[in-house]
């Protein structure tokens, strides 16, 4: 049975919509798959850095790379007494949407990637390399920073129930399933299916992914390391695009992997179930149904 569920976090709407395959529940009875829609947006993983949400709202990000742990980036410096339910990471800058609404945003801002509209209240937030799109509660899109691929050029008119955006690229989905893209499209990420109807959508470096209401996966775009070819027969409730690699999410809680394995970012650990999924560049995040990170790939970023 296929449900689609509107997603709500602290009384605050989302309307992003995600396909439930299947009741899914763990040892102790407790739905797994409203776990995963409580969870969504609680982990993100940027170009080098990773962001979390803890249980009382608080938000924590930090960066592996050992060269650059005592430079104290400010893509890290999380704002004091910031509280959220949504965190999104770019290149060099992090995106929070606070519980009441607004939107919050820190790190480096060489290309404005932190100049956002004044007063921005959301319900939707994604970042790119060095911009960020957001979703308004009447629909609207909204982008910010670098515009020299046109990825912030929002389509005249548009209405959206949730964003993503991909290095040079972003993506809407329409309240119909429609899925509307702009900005660079040098490996057609651009391109969508013809007829593609979908209630998720995600983006990478250079590629595009949709999930459908059957739960299947789509991609498009740079295939050049296998991170357009989903894994036949695959169905799932969540995907993640990363740099040069794809993360799904299963019914059951698996975590699926392809594209990209220079860095191990496919090598999903044994046994891992998990109710969130987040890649980045070179590493991957996932939420397990007890609360823990797992981390893996890049080997000086993912710990």
């Amino acid at each position: 049975m296929d449900l689609i569920l509107p997603l709500i976090q602290d009384g605050l709407p989302y309307r992003t919509a995600l396909s439930i395959q299947a009741d899914w529940y763990d040892d102790h009875g407790q739905s797994l798959a409203a776990a995963a829609l409580r969870s969504h947006g609680r982990i993100a993983a940027g170009w080098f850095h990773s962001l979390t949400i803890g249980d009382d709202g608080q938000v924590m990000a930090w960066i592996e790379v050992e060269a650059w742990k005592e430079r104290q980036y400010p893509h890290c410096r999380v704002p004091e007494g910031l509280r959220a339910v949504a965190v999104s990471g770019g290149t060099h800058h992090s995106l929070a949407l606070a519980v009441e609404g607004k939107v919050v945003v820190w790190g480096y801002n060489d290309l404005r990637q932190c100049t956002m509209p004044a007063g921005l209240e959301a319900v939707a937030i994604a970042t790119g390399d060095y911009h960020s799109v957001a979703l308004t509660l009447d629909g609207e899109v909204v982008a910010w920073g670098t515009n020299s691929f046109g990825q912030c050029a929002v389509p005249d008119g548009l209405r959206a129930i949730t964003v993503a955006a991909g290095s040079h690229h972003s993506l809407a989905l329409t309240a119909n399933g429609r899925v509307v893209t702009w900005g660079s499209n040098y490996r057609e990420q651009c391109d969508v299916p013809a007829g593609l109807r979908a209630v998720a959508i995600s983006a990478g470096n250079g590629h595009s992914l949709a999930l459908t209401p059957s739960g299947e996966v789509v991609a498009w775009g740079d295939d050049f390391d296998g991170q357009c070819r989903v894994p036949d027969g695959l169905r799932a409730i969540a995907i993640s695009a990363g740099g040069w690699h794809n993360l799904a999410l299963t019914a059951e809680g698996q975590v699926i992997a392809w594209g990209a394995r220079h860095y191990d970012q496919c090598r999903v650990p044994d046994g891992l179930q998990a109710v969130a999924i987040a890649a980045g560049r070179t590493h991957s995040l996932a939420l397990t149904p007890e609360g823990k990170i797992v981390t893996w790939g890049h080997p000086n970023v993912a710990k």
